[in-house]
């Protein structure tokens, strides 16, 4: 069966192991959390195919919201950095895992 989990791994990985109910733990915002965790610059491919593919989807913030927090488990919520609805926070995840994607980066580079 091919479940949430199995498409988006690297999504889902990111919201169980960094944006847990804990997250501030990790970075006071988004773009901290990734720069502090060496982990997320190795993914950081995956995170942006998989964030692009569920932005393509179209599914509403409910849908998104049911997955992140119901499914995932995720604390982080996107009001907290004046973000508006999960497909801000999917953008954003693309904007930041290019940081590490671009050719010449010590991540992601292959």
């Amino acid at each position: 069966m091919d479940t949430p989990e199995e498409r988006y791994k690297n999504l889902c990985h990111l919201f169980n192991y960094y944006l847990h109910q804990d997250w501030t733990v990790e970075g006071e915002t988004l773009s901290e959390v990734f720069e502090r965790n060496e982990a997320l610059h190795e993914i950081s491919r995956g995170l942006r195919q998989e964030a692009i593919i569920l932005l393509k989807k179209s599914h509403d913030n409910q849908y998104l919201d049911d997955m992140f927090f119901g499914r995932w488990g995720a604390g982080y919520e996107p009001e907290a950095e004046g973000l508006e609805t999960w497909h801000d926070v999917l953008r954003e995840i693309i904007r930041f895992s290019e940081r590490y994607t671009e050719p010449g980066q010590r991540y992601g580079s292959t």
